[in-house]
Order: structure tokens, then C-alpha cells, then sequence
């Protein structure tokens, strides 16, 4: 996949994940929650595996930028930087949780589409290798 395909493919991605985001704020709001993907419930709360998964992945997010900002205190990250981080922070917790409480194995499709998320995130947002021999 060459640079620009990638960068066009993470932007329609994040779009459509921005614009399911301000769905589920809406809906919460009208007092319906909506866990990923469609699934409704009337002021039923998330499965504790999906909740647990992105609050861990809060905590290990943290962790990383906390000793990145002790060590690496200068060097400036953009958005997507961060969202790439967050991405494989929540596959990897969805990943354990999932595993640790036995959830169905549907219920792993959550994870695979985060890490497939992850990666196209991942190479869109890598800072541009120079030729050094040009």
C-alpha cells in the first residue's frame, strides 16, 4: 500500500469512527447507549468485558505518554500519533480481558477490527522515511 492510499484510508476510517463517536454521545444523551458496533440498550450498561477493556486501555495510554513525558519531554506528537497509540493499547487490553473472562468468540470481531484499525492508523501516521542517498 503505498503512503497516500494509506493516509487516505486512515482519514475515512477515523471520519467514520468520529462520526459513530458523536452518535453514541448523542444517543446517550436521548437516553439510549449504544456499545460498538449498533448494539442498542435502553440504560442497560455495556458488558463489563467491553468497558473494562477501554478503561484499561485509558490507564496503559496514560502509562505510555506518562514515561514518554519523563524521558522524552521535547519531542511533540500529532493527533493521529495519539490515536495510534490508543488503538493498540485497546486491542491489547480488549485482547487479555476478552481472553481472561472467556467472553464468546464473536465477541473477539471487536478486537480484530481495532488491531486492522491500529495498523492502517500505524503506518498513516509514521513519520516519513528520507532517502539519505538521494
Amino acid at each position: 500500500m503505498t503512503r497516500e492510499v494509506t493516509r487516505l484510508l486512515s482519514k475515512f476510517i477515523i471520519a467514520i469512527l468520529s462520526l459513530w463517536a458523536a452518535f453514541i454521545v448523542i444517543s446517550e444523551l436521548l437516553g439510549v447507549t449504544v456499545y460498538f458496533p449498533f448494539n442498542f440498550s435502553e440504560r442497560q450498561e455495556v458488558p463489563y468485558h467491553r468497558t473494562n477493556s477501554v478503561r484499561l486501555s485509558v490507564f496503559l495510554t496514560f502509562i505510555y505518554f506518562g514515561m514518554r513525558y519523563l524521558f522524552y519531554q521535547t519531542e511533540k506528537l500529532f493527533p493521529l500519533q495519539f490515536l495510534d497509540i490508543y488503538l493498540k493499547s485497546l486491542t491489547i487490553c480488549a485482547l487479555f480481558v476478552f481472553y481472561s473472562l472467556e467472553v464468546p468468540i464473536r465477541e473477539y470481531l471487536f478486537v480484530l477490527f481495532f488491531f486492522v484499525v491500529s495498523i492502517i492508523v500505524h503506518f498513516a501516521s509514521r513519520k516519513k522515511i528520507r532517502s539519505y542517498f538521494q
